[in-house]
């Protein structure tokens, strides 16, 4: 359970690792600053001062009001005094050079560090310095911040809620119309309580961090309401181990596997201003299973009522499904067994079931450039959902193809620069789209996916594909494979159980009526074992996934 006697704890043991970081090379340009990974000092690593800035205010901290962090600190503003760009704000020397969006971070960090220092001032010599000496770089991004831009869209509300923090320490800074210029634009948020960037494992955390803390000094409670719909969302995103499901990403995250402990402080500090029991479960969850709770410290330096606050945790669901129309999601948690169908993505559908991991069931074939497939059309079907693929040809972009296309002689002069324009103009010879019809529906023990072809042509090469997770065993009726990455194996009759342990998700039934190991049209992930189910249309087949313990003395499923 989090609590803010341990946090402090471990912000002192944090404070060890950042101190040796900093660089104190008298001779050194970067002297002050703090070197990443990289071996880089970037004007933006003035972040992890606000480490060193709670260890010296909290009076529960070893490290309270301790001269040497005073003194680091102080160095720490003095570095990015100097590598500041003209307009106040910091360099992201992997990406962002004079970007206000990190100098949003950067103010978001060291903010409640101010806040905090200028409650002690005035019987702390230490604590007025803090405050003058970080304060005057909040002060100075402000104006750089208000007109430098912005990138990705959470990017916009970082902005937000550092210039709505700064404008809260320093009133006389002009910033509130870029503020309420952001805001005028509405969030960008659908009915399911997906952000745009579908980012679960990185920047739903941003957004909705940025979010409480705008509400919070600009006095609108209005800005929780989409941070709320986003933490009921999130959560029925995770699996059983609190890891997220991130395929649906359109950033960074996409694809990883981790817990995605950068929400726990959205959801502490919801539960909190709500009274919410399970939003603190969920935030307990995510700490405990992530490792650390410190990404809700600032919580309680912004808000020391919390300390001593008691919220009576809820039970968290572990069997649901639900359907999330706007954003062509189907999540369903039987226990230990999570499984994602996704509209939209080459890999429509996955299960997680303990350790073992079906990280995809793709579908495709080789009719001309529409064979893999993509859910297009999505909707709830009895226990499950539909999705559709229309079979369009994605990779002419100069006009909407659907199915096989040839083009035809025209009466104009060609050549390479008006290749394409011109090809647009063409009269085409047509075959029928090859449509696929995915309908995937829970049943005892897992989930059975029914794939049924229309249109085309009869006799085209087809496969469906379950991609596993590396590490485990694959075990067919004559054979036992190690599950290396990169491998593929076809599944000729019968089933395939692929295990980790005793966690296991068995497939089937296999068929092999051609021996297309690397389909044209299909994607080939080189990092993870590859099944493939050998077919032709037309196509009428349903694909079974069972899920659970598996016992060898019984010979079956617990």
């Amino acid at each position: 359970m989090i609590a803010y006697a341990p946090l402090v704890g471990e912000l002192d043991q944090q404070v060890e690792g950042v101190l040796t970081r900093q660089v104190l090379d008298a001779e050194s340009p970067y002297r002050g600053g703090f070197m990443d990974g990289d071996r880089l000092v970037g004007s933006q690593s003035i972040s992890a001062v606000a480490s060193l800035g709670y260890a010296y205010l909290l009076a529960e901290s070893r490290h309270y009001r301790s001269e040497e962090l005073l003194q680091r600190i102080l160095l720490a503003a003095e570095f990015a005094r100097r590598h500041r760009n003209p307009s106040g704000c910091f360099d992201l020397l992997t990406t962002n050079f004079d970007s206000a969006p990190d100098a949003g971070f950067v103010v978001q960090a060291i903010a409640p560090v101010v806040f905090a220092a200028r409650q002690q001032a005035a019987d702390d010599a230490g604590a007025a310095e803090i405050a003058d000496a970080l304060g005057e770089l909040i002060q100075t991004a402000a104006p750089g911040m208000a007109g430098g831009g912005f990138h990705t869209p959470n990017h916009r509300w970082v902005l937000v809620a550092a210039l709505a923090q700064a404008q809260a320490l320093y009133p006389e800074l002009e910033v509130s119309a870029t503020v309420d210029a952001y805001l005028g634009e509405g969030i960008d948020i659908n009915a399911d309580g997906e952000y745009s960037e579908r980012s679960t494992g990185v920047y739903n955390a941003v957004v909705n961090r940025a979010l409480i803390r705008a509400a919070h000094v600009l006095d609108r409670p209005d800005l929780l309401e989409p941070v709320r719909r986003n933490l009921d969302l999130s959560y029925h995103l995770l699996h059983a181990d609190a890891t997220a499901v991130t395929s649906i990403s359109t950033r960074q995250d996409r694809d990883t596997r981790a817990v995605p402990t950068g929400l726990a402080d959205g959801y502490h500090a919801l539960a909190h201003l709500d009274g919410n029991g399970f939003y603190a479960a969920v935030a307990d969850l995510l700490v405990a299973r992530g490792g650390s709770g410190l990404v809700c410290l600032p919580n309680y330096v912004l808000h020391p009522e919390w300390r001593a606050a008691r919220i009576e945790r809820t039970p968290l669901p572990e069997r649901y499904s639900r359907v999330y129309p706007a954003s062509g999601l189907w999540r369903v948690r039987q226990g230990a067994v999570s499984a994602t169908a996704a509209a939209g993505l080459t890999a429509p559908f996955s299960v997680v079931c303990g350790q073992a991991e079906l990280a995809a069931v793709k579908i495709s074939s080789t009719y001309f450039a529409t064979g893999q497939f993509i859910g297009e059309e999505f909707a709830a079907a009895g226990k499950g959902v539909r999705m559709q693929h229309k079979g369009r040809n994605l990779i002419y972009p100069e006009k909407d193809y659907v199915g096989g296309i040839y083009w035809l002689p025209i009466a104009e002069r060609v050549n390479a620069d008006n290749w394409q324009e011109v090809r647009g103009r063409r009269e085409t010879y047509e075959l029928p789209p090859l449509e696929v019809e995915l309908h995937a529906e829970e049943v005892a023990g897992g989930f059975d996916l029914h794939i049924r072809t229309s249109g085309g042509v009869d006799g085209v090469p087809f496969q469906i594909e379950g991609v596993f997770e590396p590490g485990g065993t694959l075990e067919m009726d004559s054979a036992l494979v190690e599950g290396r990455a990169g491998h593929t194996v076809f599944l000729k009759a019968g089933h395939a159980l692929y295990r980790v342990g005793n966690d296991a998700i068995r497939i089937g039934l296999g068929a092999m009526e051609h021996t297309m190991w690397r389909m044209r049209n299909s994607e080939i992930d080189e990092g993870r074992l590859r099944v493939l189910i050998a077919l032709r249309t037309p196509v009428a087949r349903t694909l079974e996934i069972r899920c659970g313990q598996w016992s060898d003395a019984k010979g079956g499923f617990l």
